[in-house]
């Protein structure tokens, strides 16, 4: 019955994915589709003929990222996994242009995904663990089958994100981000504008990783976990952090950034999380 569910669901995702998708290389080909299961998940990828020969690869990907998602909590619906032969295609689906950079975009529901022809294992299965901890985190903060509230902050999707992911070691390290953050006064890079997370994205996925591990050491894992169910039980995001943590979310950031992201020198006052 829940495989059912899922499935249900996936199509519903299939559907809005597939109107939503305007690359003229979209429409010179019938596309093709794979369903991949395994207890507790379902995923449906739509590619084009040339990229047939991933389809395995990511197959075997996909099932491998999934005991790092897990620690977070179960998927509550499928996943459809959009795949565009080139990057040029990915910005136009998405809606974004001039992000050299992006790889991938993810909704609760959905991936739009570049074609992985000419990544590593190690590179893929990253990226797959971190567009699936956008699509997980969204599902366990939705309150129904469609999310429609405020998002948290860059800092906290990007960072779990890639702590799920284990990309620290790409990231710039606490003081090569301060050394960054000297050379660039005022910029904000737990909550970075636009522009800013578009042209420096090594300073900001930085940030948010270690702000994120920062927020580890505070609450642990169940304490992130309790943030996303006071969030699905109606609470917006700052209030469901405060609740959890006992700091503000203002506060905490504020404080993350003063202690350069080290916990041990962080002055978190009063009571912290369960």
């Amino acid at each position: 019955m829940r495989s059912l569910r899922l499935l249900a669901a996936l199509c519903l995702a299939f559907a809005v994915a597939c109107a939503s998708a305007r690359t003229s290389t979209t429409l010179k080909e019938t596309p093709l589709a794979s369903d991949i299961q395994a207890p507790g998940l379902l995923f449906q990828l739509r590619y084009q003929p040339a990229d047939a020969a991933e389809v395995q690869r990511l197959r075997t990907e996909l099932l491998a990222v999934a005991p790092r998602l897990s620690r977070w909590g179960p998927f509550r619906q499928g996943v459809f996994i959009q795949i565009h032969p080139d990057h040029a295609a990915l910005e136009e689906a998405v809606n974004r242009r001039g992000y050299p950079w992006l790889h991938a975009w993810a909704y609760q529901d959905r991936i739009q995904l570049e074609s992985p022809r000419g990544l590593d294992e190690t590179t893929l299965q990253e990226l797959l663990a971190h567009e699936l901890t956008h699509s997980l985190m969204f599902q366990l903060m939705a309150q129904s089958d469609t999310w429609n509230g405020d998002p948290p902050p860059v800092w906290f999707r990007e960072g779990m994100a890639s702590v799920t992911a284990g990309q620290g070691y790409r990231r710039m390290s606490a003081n090569e981000l301060q050394r960054w953050t000297e050379a660039h006064p005022g910029a904000n890079l737990l909550n970075p504008s636009p522009d800013l997370y578009r042209t420096e994205r090594e300073a900001v996925y930085a940030a948010a990783h270690l702000a994120f591990e920062v927020l580890l050491v505070l609450v642990g894992d169940q304490g992130i976990r309790e943030i996303l169910r006071w969030v699905s039980n109606g609470e917006e995001f700052p209030q469901a952090f405060a609740r959890t943590t006992g700091h503000r979310l203002a506060d905490f950031e504020h404080e993350a950034v003063r202690a350069r992201f080290n916990a041990a020198q962080a002055r978190f006052n009063g009571s912290g999380g369960p």
